[in-house]
């Protein structure tokens, strides 16, 4: 999956000289958290509701005391600029893998320094659940294999004998095995499971997890 596939193209954006009150606005009207900003196509910044509300407190702060504001309340004053970005050809997975480790909601998407879309966290979930055919008719079995091409090459061979289709199919180290993870479609799963097992398969249950 590449980000290019799932990106929001059509991307609302600020110029530095937009007002953060207007940045707000835009967001809570939106019902978004991300403002990326830009010069002509170029991408110079980004801002978040966490900026947005910090300015806003200072700003209030301010006020109390009856003090002058020595901000002119522009984007430009609160975004940051130094923008971590991801491009149309790189994957899911290394997006997922920066939001995760910088606790992002979203990364801008640029060809050069040209904005072309913004991914978020909702949007990769949505690719996920996509990919895993979670919305879709079927169930979910587990099958511990040896970590061998052969080993999941015969489980798919065997699950064709027995006409059972694989909606999804998830490989993830399990120990010095592999965890197999398919959606199937059938709703005879017991009969899959004990079929899977006569084969030679080892097919826990939900108990062999929490003993």
């Amino acid at each position: 999956m590449y980000v290019g596939r799932r990106m929001t193209r059509e991307v609302i954006a600020l110029s530095p000289k937009d007002t953060v009150r207007d940045a707000n606005r835009i967001l809570e009207e939106n019902r978004i958290h991300h403002l990326p900003v830009v010069e002509g196509e170029e991408l110079v910044g980004i801002v978040s509701d966490t900026d947005i509300r910090k300015w806003i407190l200072r700003e209030e702060m301010v006020h109390e005391e009856g003090t002058a504001s020595r901000r002119t309340g522009s984007v430009e004053e609160i975004m940051t600029r130094d923008v971590i970005t991801v491009s149309p050809g790189d994957t899911i997975e290394d997006a997922l893998l920066i939001l995760h480790r910088r606790r992002f909601g979203a990364l801008p998407v640029v060809e050069g320094r040209k904005l072309v879309g913004i991914v978020t966290k909702a949007d990769i979930l949505a690719a996920f659940i996509d990919t895993l055919s979670i919305e879709g008719i079927g169930v979910r079995i587990e099958v511990i294999l040896p970590q061998s091409a052969n080993s999941l090459l015969r489980l798919i061979q065997k699950l064709a004998e027995m006409q059972v289709e694989i909606r999804s199919l998830v490989l993830s180290p399990y120990g010095q095995e592999f965890a197999a993870f398919l959606r199937i479609g059938t709703i005879d799963v017991a009969t899959v499971k004990t079929r899977l097992r006569g084969y030679g398969f080892k097919v826990p249950e939900l108990a062999d997890f929490l003993g």
